[in-house]
């Protein structure tokens, strides 16, 4: 029996600085495809994932023109990423396929890659993974280091300190069971349906959290359900990274809720420090060997040492400007646990 074929669907802006890293972590953990899709790219996201299509580790689209939706509306970066991706070849050779963020490391806790995690779960159509966010552990400035290497300090295990901190994504079967892709899930036919005579079709579907354990599909949403166990996986969401690299993001913009603004509440509910957990750096290893074959190839080095150059110029931007003053006053003040956001 071939080893089944494992893609990630990602849409990126601006993520030059990370996505090797990203890149090699997920390869180490055994997925074979990405198709990534990039949009209004100023620090070379774009030229380093036309690279990787050139040394045949991944596919990248041009996302800039979105006007696909009904009568032609435009529709945000990811919404017009997921719409499209099903028709790549990547989509239609792929045995399980993942909606994941430059941000979001899967981490496996059972064996070391996915193939070890399929087992594990057991016989499966769909299995969602938890977020679990992760703070900055008071890091004020941008170093070109690994993620995976410097952020420890996060959410506790077992409780969530927000809502937001209860959403999952989900790994899905490429078996014909699902209509379409979602964000943080996949969709059957018909899931909107209240006809009787044509119901959603969550008949034959066995859908399973990150501990193995089944759940009616036809309940699951964007977020985690009780009961909900992490045994086997947990996503690890790295959304503020260093205060620095949290102004960039901020200024530039999100992929989804397109005109909700990053700001004071989402950095409250997102920068949480209160443990560490150090359970990823067991997939270092495998991580650093990908990483190291990466950037040997002299192109891509460039591309990423250009995309580190542009951050940090971005950074200094953003510093300058006196009316970001107050803000960067408030994320290098923040101690990453939970307080009422000021309402503007």
């Amino acid at each position: 029996m071939s080893k089944e074929r494992f893609l990630i669907v990602t849409t990126m802006k601006n993520e030059g600085p990370f996505m090797l890293e990203w890149i090699a972590y997920n390869r180490a953990i055994g997925f074979d495809d990405f198709v990534i899709f990039t949009n209004d790219c100023a620090d070379g996201t774009d030229q380093i994932a036309i690279r990787l299509e050139e040394l045949g580790l991944g596919v990248h689209v041009d996302n800039n023109d979105r006007k696909i939706g009904v009568r032609g509306r435009e529709l945000a970066p990811q919404r017009a990423a997921l719409r499209r991706a099903p028709s790549t070849e990547q989509y239609a050779n792929a045995d399980w396929v993942i909606c994941a963020d430059a941000d979001e490391f899967l981490n496996l806790r059972t064996g070391m890659t996915l193939p070890d995690l399929i087992t594990q779960s057991g016989p499966s159509d769909a299995i969602s993974f938890c977020w679990k966010l992760f703070g900055n552990g008071m890091r004020r400035h941008y170093e070109d280091i690994p993620i995976t290497e410097q952020f420890f300090d996060c959410a506790p295990e077992g409780r969530f300190t927000n809502f937001r901190g209860a959403g999952i994504k989900t790994l899905y079967r490429n078996n014909g069971a699902f209509a379409r892709m979602g964000v943080h899930r996949p969709y059957v036919k018909n899931h909107k349906s209240d006809d009787p005579n044509n119901p959603p079709q969550y008949d034959g579907i066995t859908w399973r959290d990150s501990g193995g354990n089944a759940t009616d599909p036809s309940t699951v949403t964007w977020r985690s359900w009780k009961g909900f166990q992490h045994d086997f996986a947990r996503l690890h969401h790295y959304a503020i990274r260093s205060c620095d690299s949290f102004l960039v993001k901020r200024d530039r913009g999100r992929t989804n809720h397109v005109n909700m603004d990053q700001g004071q509440e989402y950095f409250d509910a997102m920068n949480t420090n209160y443990e560490r957990d150090y359970s990823v750096v067991r997939h270092l290893p495998a991580m650093r060997d990908e990483l190291a074959k990466l950037k040997s190839d002299k192109v891509l080095a460039e591309l990423h040492n250009a995309a580190v150059a542009w951050h940090r110029a971005k950074i200094d931007d953003i510093k300058a400007r006196a009316d970001w003053a107050d803000f960067i006053d408030m994320t290098y003040s923040h101690t990453g646990r939970v307080r009422r956001a000021k309402k503007k």
